[in-house]
């Protein structure tokens, strides 16, 4: 995963479509692009860009994370779970659950940068008793936003990713 350099906008609600090659003219827009709309009162968010088989034209599907008007602070995370699976969590003793294909922003686990505490577990398909992820030591940025996402990678768990905003 990558972040992208920040972009201005244009006033309005604007589309965002991702081309499989440069489209020199609107006409040259090919029908069934994966794209985005982002509403005029949406100021800061993310593009999360993701697979999708579906998509003929290409295999690529947008999703908007609007993390404007303080809906997600420096020190705050947004977590993101991407499985059908329940996922819970202990970050620094603060319990957090995130909902299969559901989302929520934690506070900052520490009041100043420093290595804490992450333990997860999910429960498979929403369903049955909890099964241990991960348990690590992770670095805590007090003045960046930060991301985490929870995928399904084919193998025995669901895996976290985790990243750090600096801007």
């Amino acid at each position: 995963m990558s972040f992208s350099e920040v972009v201005e906008l244009p006033a309005g609600d604007i589309v965002v479509k991702m081309l499989p090659s440069e489209a020199k003219m609107p006409e040259d827009l090919p029908h069934g692009a994966p794209e985005l709309k982002v509403p005029e009162n949406i100021d800061d968010f993310y593009i999360l860009v993701s697979e999708d088989k579906s998509n003929k034209c290409l295999p690529l599907a947008l999703k908007l994370i609007d993390a404007g008007e303080g809906k997600l602070k420096p020190g705050e995370t947004l977590w993101i779970n991407l499985t059908e699976h329940r996922i819970e969590a202990d970050l620094e003793g603060a319990r957090m659950t995130i909902a299969p294909e559901g989302q929520t922003v934690s506070k900052a686990p520490l009041p100043d940068s420093g290595y804490y505490r992450a333990e997860f577990s999910y429960q498979l398909n929403g369903e049955g008793e909890l099964q241990r992820m991960t348990e690590q030591s992770w670095w805590h940025d007090a003045k960046s936003r930060h991301l985490g996402f929870i995928q399904d990678t084919g193998g025995k768990h669901p895996k976290v990713y985790f990243y750090r905003d600096f801007r």
